[in-house]
């Protein structure tokens, strides 16, 4: 976290005039994911196919956050939305005593942005990193396994969102922001694998900040 931190600032600290309209924001919210088919795979052992039921926790284990770097110019642009979801299985049958993707159902997402007045709506779809935690049929998944302690390349996601701005003052707002998205992931398991759809309502609350260019023929720096 530290070091998105220091990239947001960095990027604000660089000339606005070679970025158009540089964007910021962070927010906090939460999520509710519809019930979806759960299929899970394992060496030797039948499979389990059943409709799976999600709750998000937003503050409980790793806290549901999320995060936007928009470049603009007019009111078209480009946005790189990372939103930090998480799902935990409520349903699940005996044969699996934990099911979770909590240290992040990661979805980054490139969108395409436009404005209208204070309303910004995106369009767009990218990678999804996951950090599954699972015992199936009382075996966990293997320690070790991943990238940078059990981070993996699992699938892809769509994602729409509408951004509602409400202007304070030197650049900086407040937002309310609404996203639907819909995920495709295949997660380890102990012995093999699962499949696992998401679609989810995300709501966030956040703050932001935009430097626009400087003026023409204006130096953007002293």
């Amino acid at each position: 976290m530290a070091r998105v931190f220091l990239l947001l600032l960095g990027l604000a600290g660089w000339p606005a005039t070679a970025w158009a309209q540089l964007e910021l924001q962070a927010f906090l919210g939460s999520s509710v994911s519809a019930p979806s088919p759960l299929s899970i795979t394992q060496e030797g052992r039948p499979d389990l196919d059943f409709t799976a039921h999600w709750a998000t926790r937003p503050f409980l284990d790793t806290w549901y956050y999320a995060g936007r770097i928009g470049l603009w110019k007019g009111n078209r642009g480009w946005l790189l939305d990372f939103t930090h979801h998480k799902i935990y299985l409520t349903n699940a049958p005996p044969e699996i005593q934990r099911f979770r993707i909590t240290n992040g159902m990661n979805l980054f997402t490139l969108s395409r942005g436009f404005r209208r007045g204070q309303l910004t709506y995106a369009v767009g779809a990218g990678p999804v990193i996951t950090f599954p935690k699972t015992r199936v049929r009382d075996e966990r998944l293997e320690a070790g396994r991943g990238f940078l302690g059990g981070y993996f390349l699992s699938g892809a996601n769509l994602m729409g969102s509408v951004t509602r701005r409400f202007p304070l003052m030197s650049g900086l707002f407040l937002s309310l922001d609404g996203r639907v998205s819909a995920s495709y992931v295949r997660v380890p398991v102990a012995r093999g694998h699962a499949s696992v759809p998401n679609f989810a309502l995300h709501v966030h609350a956040g703050v932001g900040y935009q430097k626009r260019p400087a003026p023409a023929g204006r130096d953007s720096a002293p």
